[in-house]
């Protein structure tokens, strides 16, 4: 009985996964065509789906908001979440020494998802030399820690705050479905396109192959197919 039910639990989260990605997928596509269903049709074809991993990082990088936001409160909540491991698994090892058996081997998640989000946010900062998100990054981190820690137990604070870390990574899920309908930066780094008959136009390549480029325009937000002979120079505009 307990293995159907794992196992249908298992299912159920698989489901919601697959759901939730191609809900990113969809929001995404409208949200950089400017909910233009003919240019979303157009971003589609651009796509390979093997890249999905790549697409989420881009929709955050790419944007300045979006970026800054995430990393706010990426170390703040791992962090967070790396103590709340720390205290359930000194409880389980003290429960486990005093029963005389072999204590669990500690989860090495948490640790992980600080170390990455340590080396995003340096290198965030190095690259733009945005100091004052490591004082953003601290209020933020202090503001969550006092609620947690501060509040009386059993306090409602306390009990929102301990349920959203239980519940962190459906959060995370819903902010990124919330990001990725109203993100309207591609995934893809801004190029200065120069053409051979004197044009100039700005806009995100989306799709490079022998021959040809599909570009989306930065205003417009139409798909255009440009030729090798067409494209005299291409420039990436780096920077937020």
């Amino acid at each position: 009985m307990a293995s159907l039910e794992a196992e249908t639990d298992g299912r159920g989260t698989g489901y919601a996964v697959t759901t939730a990605a191609f809900a990113f997928l969809v929001l995404r596509l409208f949200a950089v065509s400017d909910y233009n269903w003919h240019t979303a049709f157009a971003v589609l074809h651009t796509l390979d789906l093997k890249d999905s991993i790549g697409l989420v990082l881009g929709t955050v990088m790419a944007d300045s908001l979006a970026s800054v936001v995430f990393l706010t409160l990426l170390v703040p909540v791992a962090v967070l979440r790396l103590v709340m491991e720390w205290r359930v698994a000194g409880k389980s090892r003290e429960r486990a020494l005093a029963e005389g058996q072999q204590p669990e081997r500690p989860d090495l998640a948490g640790a992980l998802l600080l170390l990455i989000a340590v080396v995003a946010v340096i290198a965030y900062i190095a690259t733009f030399h945005s100091w004052w998100l490591l004082w953003l990054m601290f209020g933020v981190g202090g503001l969550i820690f006092g609620i947690v820690f501060s509040v009386q137990a059993g306090g409602g604070l306390k009990r929102v705050a301990l349920w959203t870390t239980r519940h962190l990574v459906a959060l995370v899920g819903g902010a990124m479905l919330l990001g990725a309908a109203t993100i309207s930066t591609p995934w893809a780094p801004m190029e200065r396109i120069e053409l051979r008959d004197g044009r100039k136009l700005q806009g995100y390549v989306m799709q490079a192959e022998p021959g040809f480029l599909k570009v989306l325009t930065e205003h417009e937000r139409k798909l255009l197919i440009l030729t090798d002979q067409d494209v005299r120079s291409r420039e990436e505009i780096t920077g937020h």
